[in-house]
């Protein structure tokens, strides 16, 4: 996991030393007694699919994975409920309204910090597919004509699906 500092308490502004609380070294406030929790981010991804074809954005320059596709999604906000964030990340990235179905999988990746991405079926109720936020391209896919793939959610859940994982049915 890449490594998590805090100099300074967020309460007070004091310098902060390692002191074990709670099992673990934490950033630990000496003037107020402040403790530090570095919180995991919360993601969203969609697994969509038509026509026995999967939809895949491809991730522009300016973000991590450029280049290369992964299924539409993206951070919850702090206030959002994850079927209402997802539904907004798909709007943005792909032009598509959906329906969200049931949860197929929950993803946890110890890089940047930590990323917790739960995974969504989803099903495209209206709109024009179009790349929008930080999507370069969209576009669907069938199981032997996959682009290079990123981001451990969207491998095995492709993985999965090629292999007739039901369900995607």
């Amino acid at each position: 996991m890449a490594e998590r500092i805090a100099n300074f308490c967020p309460i007070c502004g004091e310098s902060t030393i390692q002191a074990e609380r709670f099992g673990r070294l934490r950033p630990v406030c000496p003037a107020c007694g402040h403790v530090v929790f570095f919180d995991p981010k919360v993601a969203v991804v969609a697994f969509v699919l038509r026509e026995g074809c999967v939809l895949l954005i491809q991730r522009s320059s300016d973000v991590s994975g450029a280049g290369k596709w992964a299924l539409p999604g993206g951070y919850v906000e702090a206030d959002e409920d994850p079927r209402e964030a997802i539904q907004r990340e798909m709007l943005e990235e792909t032009g598509l309204h959906v329906e969200i179905g049931p949860v197929l999988d929950v993803f946890y990746g110890s890089t940047e910090g930590g990323t917790i991405t739960i995974a969504y079926t989803a099903h495209v109720r209206d709109g024009v597919l179009t790349p929008g936020d930080d999507a370069a391209a969209v576009g669907w896919f069938a199981p032997d004509a996959l682009p290079e793939l990123v981001f451990l959610s969207t491998e095995t859940l492709v993985a999965r699906w090629i292999t007739g994982n039901p369900l995607y049915e």
